[in-house]
Formats: structure tokens, C-alpha cells, sequence
């Protein structure tokens, strides 16, 4: 029980002490003087008791509780507490008391504590020899006089006074007593009343005492571990930021955690308040008789009447109390959250919390200042008369009159709460109240605040990085605290990663020009199309167009899959290992160079120049991402699409294997191929057709020729009309001459031309000639063999093994009409290149410009054996080149400018059939034919009315390689160039109505009935 005097403490109200003053006897008079007397400064040395559980943890006495905290150190004799605070109430009593008080005034005077009143402990002071090394004095004070109150912390590192094994636990390990030892100093004082007194009965003043009877109910709460979470996720919500998101899109962040944290203990504190010497008065009237019998026996009354006060001292009047104390209260409020990760602008996000949490108290420690009890009365008794009779009556005893009397007159206590404030709303209410302080509220429940941020730009430079990790931890701050003793906290809480992959892809395609590739035998294509396998070809001289697309499969994981990324995409580039222009051929790009192309533009259409050597090549493509790297490897790279993370073949930093590649490649396999083309009849010796090709001078030309038909190289119109189409037949001559074809025996010119590598001394053009008979109405066409006489040999049948009647033909003759500069060309390039064709010994006896008049004058002129009827082979003699000069192409083309020339060429030839001809089906045999009968000319085997037709299969020979023909005119695999381009139609309608059918490479129709012999027949008149 606390006991604490009011008044001697001495608090008692002046107008109660007047009042007091006022009843007393006008005889008394008193003065008092009150003299304080203080002891020494007194060492004291209280302690803190650690005892270990079975568990290796440690508790203490904590005032009012246990606090149980963890072992530090091993488990045996050198173990400790974890480093803790404790609370204390210690009661000074229990420890030894000066002997010697001494006066404040007059040091002279000591007193002994028996002769104090009012005797009261003072001003604890630490030990600083002790304190920061024993223990750490966090607070410390005295109440009710004698009881000290102190928080210290010991334990850890600190220095024990005593270690002691008390016991063991059921594994046999030591349980420890730890005592540390708190030393302190201490000071008392009391006073004495130096009184003077003239009454000898002084009464005492009314004193209120306060008597404290323990703790009643308490509220406790609190809340100081929040559950924080949080994530990071794509803004518009299209990527799972853990499987991927770009760079150059938008990340949210969203946390929560609780509004507030609290800590919460009101406890009610109960007691009474105990009145003492309650002066109380009673106004007594005696009255008496007395009777005096005199000498004479005469009775004499005399009446007597006195007046008397009656005062008494009424104690132990008591009123209860109870009012709530707050021993804990603090506030925290949710401040912000902060996110770091490498996704986020500059790696870290702050979001603040909108919250509103005020909160406020006021906490005071005395009793005096909660409980206000009612003022010390003093009771006047109601007067009373008392009749003696015939002795004077005594005054009686009114202790019990004036104890019923100051019950009556007492009221109650009047107390106040601590006050406690949350949010604007009162929880413990300091109104003043009678007897009770109401009961106060707990601190709520919070709710969760949710913080998000949108709009986050991840920058679309940030390199790829697999699952880059995230760190979150939210932030309160202390909004009030009773004690000061709250301080700002943060909480850690988990987060996802984020990985950044920005997507490139690079599906490349490129045009496949099999309309116009003449190869006999390319690689076959797929079906349909598959540029990761198929060999494309590029023909000289041609467009072709590549395409970049931006869309095409990557990863199948959201917002990625098969879609356009060209937002991802900063750069296309295609490389070719050849020289190409741009379509309008406004722009040169020499071999090797990586050609940048817009994003936006997925087609580019180039032009392959006439000069790219014939070959396998591979085109490069690459598409960078908007986060590549500005050098080096760029980041790395994968076909097709960066779709591998994490690609531990690179290392890019910040996520050095944890990341993924930056460019996109692809390639397509290509072949460039030349041409074949501009087959045309120039010359027919056969006298009815001079006058179609020469003017009246018979040598200056007409430029009149026989094209395959009406169309050009790519299948434009060539410009020519009929009936200047193939094959040459009656019908065809301008002049009208309707019924007239070529005589055998006369021989026909012709050139074609190639684009392409046929420029050297081993290329050349095989022409292999087939026929036909077809009779003068057309309905009947049948292959046929051809037989002629030589001068060895009857019936020698074209093709066989006897046909060795070779042609010659002259490439510079004057019926040919070669272009000069063609001739020049040719020169040019022989002499020097003469190792080439073996012409260096001829070379060199000339000077460039003699050895070119040289060449024009006689090499050009000389004849060339060209083969049988059976076969033709226009070889680099009969060949002229007409490509582009060196000044006509860009100085830095892959080719030397100077060989470009030879990458064009015209090679001319001739044909005719045999004079004298037999004509027999195919694979007849003429040999039984002559065993059956006579073998001559009228032989009915023999086919002479109608017409024979001259086929040529046509083909270019690279680096003499007569077993693998390369181009062919209309034998190729994918295409004909005589049909398809250059426009042959399959049948014509003679004059007469009559249609015959036509097959590739019909050239020429001879009568199969006349021949160049009948024109020099001698002729006689009869």
C-alpha cells in the first residue's frame, strides 16, 4: 500500500488552517517553523537477476512481469543474456538508513531519522565507476517517498557480478544464475517543527493521506510488426515482368502495409484518500444547582450555568479512487515504401503513403495530480445543553458524533485520467469525474494502405537481364510517443523480379528470280518457299528485292509471341557479299557493306549488276534492338530472334550471363545466275532473202533480223513486228513473197548474247541442231533424219559419227556487221590480259593501239571451226565483249572496272544445211532400205515435198565442261527464255490458211524439195 500524506506531506488548504485557527481558545497562541535536515549521499546497490530456462533463453523480473529474452555466446558457463532493458521498483525501506541527518541551515545540528517527520527519499544518482560497464541507467526516479523506480540495461558484453549453475536441463546442459549488480547513491531528508506553544492542548491540522492499493484493470495492445507486400508489374498489364517485359515500356509498382503502428498500456490505479484530525466542536451548555444551608438551616439554590467547547480530532475518514495511468503509448505512421530494382528509373522508386494519423497525451506521475480529493470541513456539532442537577455535569465524549458527522460531510474524490488522444478522437479522457476516471478506448485496428506509382519508363537503353533482383521495405515514423522513446522503423518485404528482354527479330526473305533463272540444273525449291533452305537465285543485270520483316515468333510467353516489334527494333541492316545499286541505281553499295534500312520499311528492292561473278553467296542480315550495345559484339546476337535468356554465351553487363542477345541475324543462300538471250537471224545467203537484209548495194544493212519473237530479254516488247519472228519460214519475207523459205544449201547468220561469267578463253555457246519434216499443209510434222554425201562417203547421216564436214566462220566479216567498238573491246581486253589466252607472244610485239588495229585487221577476220551439221560450238574467238567501261561503273566495285567490259558478250554464228539432202523419218533404216532396193534419189523412203526445220537447242559451256552445260534457252528447269520471255508463239497460219505447229527452237524453215544447186543449173534452148 502507498501511503502519502497530504499536508505533512503538507499540504493543507489556508482556509482550512484559518479556520482551524479561528475555533481555537483565544488563549492559544502559537508560531512553527519547519527545519529540513538531509543526509550524506549513501551508496546502495540494487541488482538484476538473469536465471536460464531450459531452453538456453534467459528471464528476469521486469517490475510487474517477465521479460525472456535469447542466449548469446555457447551453451555453457560462459553464456549471457542478449543485451536488455529491464524495469525496476525498488523499495528503499528495505535498505539501510542513515544515522545522521543534518540540518540544512546549521550544520552544527544532526538529528537522528526518529527524531524527522516526513521522512523521504531523494535525488538517485548512478554510479559512473559502474555505469557503461556493469550496467547502462536508461531512467530513474522516487515515488511515494520511498520507492525508486529505475530502467537499466544489462546482459551481453556487460560485466556480471556473479555466475552461478543452479540445475540442468533433461540434456544434461548447465541452466545459470547471472546476477549483475546495479551500485547507486541515494539521499534522505525529514524535518522537524520548531513549535512554541501556549496551549497546552494544541490541536493538530486536518491531513488528507493518499493510500495507493495496487494496479486495477489494464488495456494493452499493440501492433509494431506490419505485414508489408508488394510487387512490380507491366503498366498497361500486357508482359509478365518476371518472364519479360522491354525495355521502353512501362512498369507499376504497388505496396501496402498497415496506416499506423501502436503500442498501447493504460493500467487504473486504485487507492483512497484517509482524512486525519478532522477537527470537529461542540458547544456544551451545563447547568447545575447548588444549594447553601446557612446557620440559620436556611437553603440557599444557586443556579450555575457554564459554557463549554468540546473539541475532537476525527480520523480515518476514507473515499476511494480510481483513475487510468498511461505507462505506454506510442504512435507510428506509414510514411512511404521504396522499391529498388534495375528495371526502375535510376534503379530506385520512393512512393509516399497518403495517410492521416495525428495522436497526442499528456502523462503525469503523482498521484496529486490525478486525484483532487474534497476539503478538510470543520464541523460544528449542533450546541447542547446539559442539566447537571445539583452537581455540574461533565462535558461527554463526541468521537463518535464527530465521526458520523465528517462522514456525512466528506464528499467524494474528484479524479482526472492521463489523457490520450488518436486520430482526433479522445481514447482516455482526462475530465475531471467523481471517484472513477472512465475507462478508456484501445487504440484500433489499422486498415492497409495501399502506395502505387504507374508510368514507369524502364529506359530503352537498360540491356537485357534475367530476373534482376528486387528489394521493397516500407517506412514509419513516430507520430507521438509518451516516453520519447519510439524512433523511426522499417520493414523489409519481398518483391518479384523483373527481367528485361527487349525482343528483336529479323525473318528475312529475299525475291527468288526462277521466272528468269536458265540454269539446266538449280537446286530445287521448296514448296511453298523456304528461305532458311532454299538457294535463291539473283539474275545479273536484274532487281531483286529482300525483305526485313519486323514481325515474325519469339518467345511464347505475354505480350511477346508472333507479332510486329518493330517499337523494339533501332536498326535493319542487310550486307551483301556482292556490289549492288539501289533500284533507280542512284546509290552504289560496294560488296560487304552493311546497308541500313528504315524500320518501317519490311521490302527494299536493289539491282544486281551485270559484273557480280557467278556463285554461291550468303546474305547477311541483322536487326539491332533499341538496347544494343554501340560497339563491340553489340550484346551479342541469335538467329532469327533473341529468344534465349539467360544466354550464357555473352556477357553483358550489368547482368554479365544473365543476359540475353541484343541483334537478331539472319542469312538466305543465294546464287547469282547470268543470261542467255537475243537469239536472232541476221543474214540469209539464199538470194530471194538478200534484199531483206541488205539495201540495194547488197552489203550496206537493213537492220532487219529474226527475233525468238516480239518481246525482249525480261518479256517487254522488243519493238520489231511481224513477220520478223522465228522460225524464218515462207510467210516470213516482208516483200510479199509468201511462198518462199530457204533453199538448202544456203547458209544462215545468227548471234545471241550472254550476261555473266563466259568471258574467258574456255567459255562458250553448244548449239545442237535437230530436224523436222513437216509437209507444205502442216498437218503432218515428224522428227526426221538428214543424210548427205561427202567426199568420202554416201549417205552420211547428220549427227553420226561420219558428219565431219566441219564449218568455219569468221567472227569480223563484212556480212555480220560486229559493232566496233565490240572489236575494240576485244582488243582492248586481249592485250592486256594476253597470259589469258595465250596471245602474249603476239602482244607483245605491239603497242595497245597497233595490237588493236592489228586484231580488227586480221586475228577478228580469221576463220574458226565451229563443227559438224551435227553439232556447233561458238567458242571465245567468235565471241565479243559489250559490257559497261571502266569509266561507266563506280571506281570501288569488286570487280577491277576495267575487266567489267567482258561481263557482256554477243557470239556469233552460222548454219546451213547440206546442198544435196536426204530426208528420211527419224531412225529409219536406211541400209535395209538399200538391201530392199535401189538406193538413189527417188527412193520412195526419201521425204521431198513440204519442208525441213532447223531446231537448235542452245547452251552455255563454262570453263569447258561439255558434261555439265550451265544455261540453257529453253531447256531450263524453272523456265524458257524463249518462250516465256521472249514471246515464240507455238503455231502460225500460212497464207493459205493452214496452221503449223511449232516447237522451241524452230529457227528456220528450208524447202525440203529445193536447193541452192538449182540456181547454178546450166540451161540450153531447145
Amino acid at each position: 500500500m502507498k501511503l502519502i500524506k497530504k499536508g505533512t506531506i503538507a499540504i493543507v488548504s489556508f482556509f482550512s488552517l484559518f479556520i482551524c485557527l479561528f475555533i481555537l481558545d483565544d488563549s492559544l497562541h502559537a508560531s512553527a517553523k519547519r527545519i529540513y535536515y538531509e543526509s550524506e549521499k549513501i551508496p546502495i546497490t540494487p541488482a538484476v537477476h538473469w536465471w536460464q530456462i531450459d531452453n538456453g533463453n534467459f528471464r528476469a523480473k521486469n517490475f510487474d512481469d517477465e521479460k525472456e529474452v535469447p542466449m548469446v555466446g555457447d551453451r555453457d558457463e560462459t553464456a549471457r543474456p542478449k543485451q536488455e532493458e529491464v524495469n525496476n521498483r525498488l523499495n528503499l525501506h528495505n535498505y539501510p538508513m542513515p544515522t545522521e541527518f543534518i540540518n540544512v541551515n546549521d550544520k552544527s545540528d544532526k538529528k537522528s531519522p526518529s527524531d524527522l517527520k516526513g521522512v523521504e527519499a531523494l535525488n538517485p544518482e548512478w554510479n559512473e565507476l559502474a555505469n557503461g560497464v556493469q550496467y547502462i541507467g536508461n531512467s530513474k526516479r522516487v515515488v511515494m517517498g520511498h520507492y525508486l523506480e529505475i530502467n537499466v540495461t544489462t546482459g551481453g558484453t556487460l560485466k556480471t557480478s556473479d555466475v552461478e549453475v543452479y540445475g540442468h536441463n533433461e540434456d544434461g546442459e548447465t541452466k545459470l544464475n547471472v546476477k549483475y549488480d546495479v551500485p547507486m547513491w541515494i539521499q534522505w531528508r525529514g524535518y522537524i517543527d520548531d513549535e512554541e506553544e501556549t496551549d497546552p492542548e494544541p490541536i493538530e491540522a486536518c491531513s488528507i493521506e493518499f493510500l495507493m492499493e495496487g494496479d486495477g484493470a489494464s488495456q494493452k495492445g499493440s501492433l509494431i510488426q506490419p505485414s508489408p507486400s508488394g510487387s512490380i508489374s507491366s503498366d498497361s498489364g500486357e508482359f509478365d515482368v518476371v518472364q519479360g517485359i522491354p525495355s521502353s515500356e512501362y512498369l507499376r509498382a504497388d505496396a501496402q502495409s498497415e496506416e499506423y503502428l501502436y503500442e498501447q498500456d493504460f493500467v487504473q490505479k486504485k487507492g483512497k484518500t484517509v482524512f486525519n484530525n478532522v477537527n470537529a466542536s461542540k458547544e456544551f451548555t451545563l447547568t447545575w444547582t447548588t444549594s447553601k444551608t446557612d446557620s440559620k438551616g436556611n437553603v440557599t439554590y444557586t443556579d450555575h450555568e457554564e459554557n463549554v467547547t468540546k473539541k475532537v480530532a476525527v480520523s480515518g475518514i476514507e473515499r476511494p479512487f480510481s483513475y487510468w495511468e498511461i505507462i505506454k503509448y506510442n504512435i507510428w505512421k506509414l510514411t512511404h515504401s521504396e522499391f529498388t530494382n534495375y528495371a526502375l528509373p535510376n534503379e530506385f522508386l520512393r512512393i509516399d503513403a497518403m495517410t492521416n494519423v495525428t495522436a497526442d497525451g499528456k502523462h503525469r506521475d503523482n498521484v496529486e495530480d490525478h486525484v483532487f480529493p474534497p476539503e478538510c470541513p470543520e464541523i460544528e456539532l449542533p450546541s447542547e445543553t446539559i442539566d447537571g442537577g445539583s452537581s455540574k455535569p461533565s462535558v461527554p465524549d463526541i468521537t463518535d458524533e464527530a465521526t458520523a458527522a465528517a462522514e456525512a460531510e466528506i464528499g467524494e474524490n474528484e479524479v482526472e485520467n492521463d489523457r490520450a488522444e488518436f486520430k482526433g478522437s479522445v481514447i482516455m479522457d482526462d475530465t475531471r469525474t467523481t471517484t472513477d476516471g472512465p475507462t478508456p478506448s484501445d487504440v484500433p485496428a489499422p486498415g492497409m494502405i495501399q502506395m502505387t506509382a504507374t508510368g514507369l519508363l524502364i529506359d530503352p537503353l537498360k540491356t537485357n537481364y534475367f530476373e534482376s533482383p528486387s528489394t521493397g521495405k516500407v517506412f514509419y515514423e513516430p507520430v507521438f510517443s509518451i516516453d520519447g522513446s519510439a524512433s523511426a522503423k522499417d520493414f523489409p518485404f519481398d518483391v518479384n523480379v523483373v527481367t528485361v528482354h527487349t525482343p528483336v527479330v529479323i525473318y528475312s526473305r529475299a525475291s527468288d528470280d526462277k521466272e528468269h533463272d536458265q540454269r539446266i540444273k538449280p537446286p530445287l525449291r521448296s514448296t511453298p518457299p523456304n528461305p532458311d533452305q532454299d538457294r535463291h537465285a539473283f539474275i545479273l543485270d536484274r532487281p531483286f528485292t529482300v525483305s526485313l520483316p519486323t514481325g515474325g515468333q519469339h518467345r511464347n510467353i505475354p505480350g511477346y509471341g508472333n507479332r510486329d516489334f518493330s517499337k523494339y527494333i533501332k536498326l535493319k541492316q542487310v550486307m551483301f557479299p556482292f556490289d549492288v545499286y539501289t533500284a533507280t541505281k542512284q546509290g552504289f553499295y560496294p560488296a560487304n557493306t552493311w546497308i541500313s534500312v528504315p524500320v518501317d520499311m519490311e521490302t527494299v528492292e536493289f539491282f544486281l549488276p551485270v559484273w557480280v561473278p557467278e556463285k554461291q553467296y550468303t546474305i547477311q542480315f541483322r536487326a539491332f534492338a533499341i538496347n544494343a550495345l554501340t560497339g563491340g559484339d553489340f550484346g551479342g546476337s541469335e538467329h532469327h530472334a533473341n529468344i534465349t535468356i539467360p544466354n550464357p554465351a555473352y556477357n553483358v553487363p550489368p547482368a554479365g550471363n544473365l543476359s540475353a542477345a541484343h541483334v537478331a541475324i539472319d542469312s538466305i543462300q543465294v546464287d547469282v545466275v547470268g543470261r542467255l538471250y537475243d537469239f536472232h537471224v541476221t543474214d540469209i545467203s539464199d538470194y530471194n532473202w538478200k534484199s531483206v537484209f541488205r539495201q540495194g548495194d547488197g552489203v550496206t544493212p537493213t537492220n532487219n533480223s529474226y527475233w525468238v519473237g516480239l518481246n525482249g530479254i525480261d518479256g517487254a516488247p522488243r519493238g520489231n513486228t511481224n513477220p520478223f519472228v522465228m522460225p524464218v519460214r515462207h510467210g516470213s519475207h516482208p516483200n510479199g513473197l509468201q511462198n518462199v523459205a530457204v533453199k538448202t544449201g544456203y547458209k544462215f547468220r545468227f548471234d545471241m548474247k550472254t550476261k555473266g561469267d563466259m568471258e574467258s578463253i574456255n567459255d562458250a555457246i553448244r548449239i545442237k541442231p535437230t530436224f523436222y519434216h513437216v509437209s507444205s499443209d502442216g498437218k503432218k510434222r515428224q522428227a526426221v533424219d538428214l543424210y548427205y554425201h561427202d567426199d568420202n562417203n554416201y549417205f552420211v547421216k547428220i549427227g553420226s559419227d561420219k558428219d565431219k564436214t566441219y564449218r568455219t566462220v569468221a567472227l569480223n566479216e563484212t556480212m555480220r556487221n560486229v559493232p566496233k567498238n565490240e572489236i575494240t573491246n576485244n582488243a582492248l581486253h586481249y592485250y592486256n590480259f594476253a597470259d589469258r589466252f595465250n596471245l602474249k607472244e603476239t602482244t607483245s610485239q605491239y603497242y595497245e593501239t597497233a595490237f588493236a588495229r592489228y586484231y580488227a585487221r586480221y586475228m577478228s577476220k580469221e576463220p574458226v571451226q565451229t563443227g559438224p551439221y551435227g553439232w556447233q560450238i561458238q567458242n571465245w574467238k567468235l565471241r565479243t565483249y559489250r559490257g559497261p567501261l571502266a569509266t561507266q561503273v563506280p571506281p570501288n566495285t569488286m570487280v577491277p572496272p576495267k575487266e567489267i567490259v567482258t561481263k557482256e558478250q554477243t557470239w556469233y554464228g552460222e548454219y546451213s544445211l547440206p546442198a544435196k539432202l536426204y530426208v528420211v523419218p527419224q531412225n529409219a533404216n536406211i541400209q535395209e532400205a538399200g538391201r530392199v532396193g535401189m538406193l538413189n534419189e527417188n527412193h520412195p523412203l526419201f521425204l521431198r515435198d513440204g519442208y525441213i526445220i532447223v531446231n537448235f537447242d542452245m547452251e552455255t559451256i563454262q570453263e569447258g565442261d561439255l558434261n555439265n552445260p550451265y544455261l540453257s534457252y529453253y531447256k531450263a528447269h524453272y523456265m524458257s527464255q524463249w518462250t516465256d520471255m521472249e514471246g515464240f508463239k507455238n503455231s502460225f497460219v500460212d497464207s493459205y490458211g493452214n496452221t503449223f505447229n511449232l516447237q522451241e527452237g524452230d529457227v528456220i524453215f528450208y524447202h525440203a524439195d529445193q536447193s541452192s544447186l538449182d540456181d547454178f543449173k546450166s540451161s540450153v534452148t531447145h
